[in-house]
C-alpha cells in the first residue's frame, strides 16, 4: 500500500473517514464504479479493529478472531481482490468448556445440531427446533437484504414469517421456550461474547445471522493476520486510481449551505467533496466532526439516548508450542451456565470467563517455529478502570485463569502484553473502546440503527454504528449497502 503525507487532489467525489473494514468496502465499491474515493486515516495502517501489530517475531490481531467464510468471499470476489487473501478452514468453529460439559462445536447446521444433541439426548427435539429457528431467520434476513428497507419487507409479510415475528425477540425468550436444561442452553449460546451482549440482552434476529454465518459457511482465519484482509480492501481501492492517507486525522467535516463539502485534515488542508463517508464513531462524527447544530434536534437526541456496546481486554501471549496441547483455534472458558451473571461480571470488571484463540495453530508463520500466540479475550465496561491502574490486575487475573487450563503458563510465558478499553479507545477512537458500536439488542439492530444516509445532504455512514450492525459480517454488510445508498443501487451482496 502506498503512503501519501497529503491529498493529490484539491477535489474528489467521495472521501471516506475512517478505513475500519466498512468503510473500505464501501471506497472499494465506490471507486470500482469509477468514483473518484479518498481515505483519511488517522492510525499508521488501515483496518481498524481489524488491524494486526508486530512484536518481534510474533504477529497478532488486535481483535478479529475468525469470519464466516460467505459473504466476505463473494464481496472479493466481486472486488477482484480474492486472490489476496488465503482462508484458513476453522474446525471446529470453537470448543465450550463449562461445568461438567466440553463440547466442541462444528461447521454444518446438522452437524452443529447433531453435536449438541448428542451431549443433551433428552433436550434434542428443543435443540432441533431452536437451530432451525435461527437459520430460518437468517435466510430471511438475506432476503431481506435484497429488498433494502423494512417498509418492503412488511409489504410482503408472508415471506418473513419468522424475521417479523422475532423482530424484537431476545435469545434467551426463544431458547428458554424450546430447551429447559440451563447447561444447554448455556452450550448453545456460548458465542454471546462475539456480539457482547448476553443471551437474555441480545437480538435474537442478529444472533442467528451470525451464527449461520459460521455454521453454514464455515468459519475461517486469515491467513497472515486479518492485516491482509484490509490490505486487499485497501488495494482494491488504490488499484482504481483511489487514495489512502495515512496518519491523517480530520479536524472536521465542512458544512457549507446546508450540505457536506469535504473536510478538513488535522494539518489544516482542506479537501473538497460532495459526498463523505463516515466510518469512524458516529457521535464523535455527528457532535464533534460535524456538529449537532447541523441536524435535526430528535435525531440528535436519538443518537445521544443509544446504549454503546461493551469493550475487551486482552493480554497477547507467545508461549512454548507445547503448552497449548489440546487447544483448538478458540475455547471458550466458563466458570458458570448463567451467562448473565458472566456479562454481570465482565461489567464489574472481575470477569469469571474467558476466551483462548491461538492462530498459530492454523497460521505458523505468526510465530517463531518452537511458539505458539495465545490470546486472552474478555469483555470489560471501560468504566471498570481506572486504566493503566487495573491493567496488571486484569493481566494477572487471566493468567491465572488460563494456568488453571494451561498448567505451566506463567512460567513458560514468553512474551506478554495487554491491551485496555482505553487502548481500544486510542487506536480507533471508539467512545470507551465499544467493540460492536452500539449494542446489539432487539432495538438497536437493523432499522434501529441510524440509517446509512444522514439527514444532511452528503453525508452518509458505514461500519458498525450504523446499520445492520456489528461484527466483520455486519460492517461488511454495511458498506455494502452504504455504497449502494450512494449509488443508488440495491442488493446485500458482492458487487458485480
Amino acid at each position: 500500500m502506498r503512503f501519501h503525507p497529503e491529498a493529490r487532489r484539491e477535489r474528489y467525489d467521495v472521501i471516506v473517514v475512517g478505513s475500519g473494514i466498512g468503510g473500505l468496502v464501501a471506497a472499494a465499491r465506490l471507486a470500482q464504479t469509477g468514483r473518484r474515493v479518498l481515505v483519511v486515516e488517522r492510525h499508521d495502517r488501515v483496518g481498524g479493529y481489524a488491524h494486526a501489530f508486530r512484536r518481534g517475531r510474533h504477529l497478532f490481531d488486535s481483535a478479529v478472531h475468525l469470519v464466516g467464510r460467505g459473504l466476505i468471499e463473494r464481496v472479493l470476489e466481486g472486488l477482484g481482490v480474492a486472490n489476496r487473501c488465503t482462508w484458513l478452514p476453522v474446525e471446529p468453529l470453537y470448543t465450550s468448556s463449562l461445568p461438567g460439559l466440553t463440547l466442541a462445536a462444528p461447521s454444518g447446521v446438522e452437524a452443529f445440531s447433531e453435536a449438541h444433541v448428542e451431549a443433551f439426548p433428552d433436550q434434542e427435539k428443543g435443540i432441533r427446533s431452536f437451530v432451525t429457528e435461527c437459520a430460518d431467520i437468517a435466510r430471511e434476513t438475506g432476503m431481506a437484504a435484497e429488498l433494502g428497507s423494512l417498509t418492503d419487507v412488511l409489504r410482503t409479510p408472508e415471506r418473513f414469517p419468522a424475521l417479523l415475528r422475532y423482530r424484537r425477540a431476545t435469545v434467551s425468550q426463544v431458547l428458554e421456550a424450546q430447551v429447559r436444561d440451563p447447561l444447554a442452553r448455556a452450550a448453545l449460546t456460548s458465542l454471546w461474547p462475539f456480539l457482547g451482549l448476553p443471551p437474555s440482552r441480545l437480538s435474537f434476529l442478529y444472533w442467528s445471522t451470525m451464527l449461520l454465518s459460521y455454521v453454514a459457511d464455515g468459519a475461517v482465519y486469515c491467513q497472515g493476520s486479518f492485516q491482509q484482509l484490509a490490505a486487499a480492501l485497501a488495494h482494491a481501492v488504490e488499484s482504481r486510481d483511489g487514495e489512502i492517507l495515512l496518519r491523517s486525522p480530520v479536524r472536521r467535516i465542512a458544512v457549507t449551505e446546508g450540505r457536506v463539502t469535504g473536510v478538513v485534515l488535522e494539518n489544516g488542508q482542506p479537501i473538497l467533496a460532495d459526498t463523505v463517508v463516515s466510518n469512524a464513531d458516529l457521535r464523535q462524527t455527528l457532535f464533534e466532526l460535524v456538529g449537532a447544530e447541523h441536524f435535526p434536534r430528535r435525531y440528535a437526541q436519538r443518537i445521544s439516548a443509544m446504549r454503546a456496546s461493551i469493550s475487551a481486554f486482552v493480554d497477547y501471549l507467545a508461549v512454548p508450542r507445547e503448552l497449548v496441547s489440546g487447544l483448538g483455534h478458540e475455547s471458550f472458558f466458563f466458570s458458570s451456565c448463567d451467562h448473565d451473571e458472566a456479562y454481570r461480571d465482565a461489567c464489574r470488571g472481575e470477569p469469571s470467563w474467558f476466551t483462548a484463540t491461538v492462530p498459530s495453530l492454523l497460521d505458523p508463520s505468526l510465530a517463531p517455529r518452537d511458539e505458539h500466540l495465545v490470546m486472552l479475550t474478555t469483555l470489560v465496561e471501560s468504566a471498570a478502570g481506572p486504566w493503566p491502574e487495573r491493567k496488571d490486575a486484569l493481566t494477572e487475573h487471566l493468567l491465572r485463569a488460563a494456568e488453571a487450563r494451561l498448567p505451566g503458563l506463567r512460567e513458560g510465558l514468553r512474551f506478554c502484553e495487554g491491551a485496555t478499553p482505553r487502548t481500544m479507545e486510542r487506536y480507533t477512537r471508539n467512545e470507551a473502546g465499544a467493540i460492536y458500536g452500539f449494542e446489539l439488542s432487539p432495538t438497536q439492530i437493523g432499522p434501529g440503527r441510524p440509517e446509512h444516509a444522514a439527514p444532511l445532504p452528503g453525508l452518509y455512514l458505514a461500519g458498525h454504528w450504523t446499520q445492520p450492525g456489528g461484527g466483520i459480517t455486519g460492517v461488511v454488510t454495511s458498506g455494502l449497502q452504504c455504497a449502494q445508498r450512494i449509488l443508488g443501487e440495491s442488493g446485500p451482496d458482492s458487487p458485480s
